[in-house]
């Protein structure tokens, strides 16, 4: 109750973000990779198919006043460019194992909004042992069980496109789930299960 009541105060006292739109996060598109659908099960017969299809996603959700943190494993194959220019918003990469073409990503960023702090990396692994926030990550996809969307013992939330519907997450949709009290969510649209239930 107390950390609630914290957050709420630095919530208030913290302006929620310096961009005039909204802030999304998403990971592991991984455009233009074949082998990807087959690997992580996605719903997709086809490369092209896919492709599109997280287009599509990405541009119905975002608009080109936000900003989408996308948190490793953009693209693979030839220049990431092309998808660059076919994507809505502003783009803020943090580097991912297979993103060897992409210019100017970050190793990891640090982010508060509404009141907690996130860690932005793309394996969890790399985030510092000290870290007392929040971890929000992707690499691990939708195949490693300590990893699901949210994972509230540990304090990681995996934002892998398999786990976000194959869409960008809000910041704001994240914070409103009111992440203290969750112990494990699967997907952005499991049920959480909750502390204590």
């Amino acid at each position: 109750m107390i950390s609630g009541i914290i957050r709420s105060i630095k919530a208030f006292l913290l302006p929620r973000s310096r961009h005039r739109g909204k802030i999304f996060l998403i990971s592991d598109l991984h455009l233009n990779h074949a082998k990807i659908i087959c690997h992580c099960h996605r719903p997709f017969a086809t490369l092209s198919q896919m492709n599109a299809h997280l287009v599509e996603r990405w541009n119905r959700q975002v608009g080109p006043d936000d900003t989408v943190y996308h948190i490793g494993d953009f693209s693979i194959r030839g220049s990431p460019r092309r998808w660059i220019r076919e994507l809505n918003g502003r783009k803020i990469f943090i580097r991912g194992n297979h993103d060897t073409h992409l210019i100017g990503a970050r190793h990891h960023t640090v982010l508060t909004y509404g009141g907690y702090d996130f860690y932005l990396v793309h394996n969890p692994r790399d985030a510092p042992l000290s870290w007392r926030g929040w971890v929000i990550h992707g690499h691990t996809h939708n195949k490693v069980p300590d990893y699901p969307f949210i994972n509230g013992d540990a304090r990681t939330i995996n934002v892998s496109c398999e786990c976000t519907g194959y869409a960008p997450l809000t910041l704001d949709h994240l914070v409103s789930l009111d992440l203290e009290s969750i112990s494990r969510m699967e997907t952005v649209h499991s049920q959480p299960v909750r502390k204590g239930q």
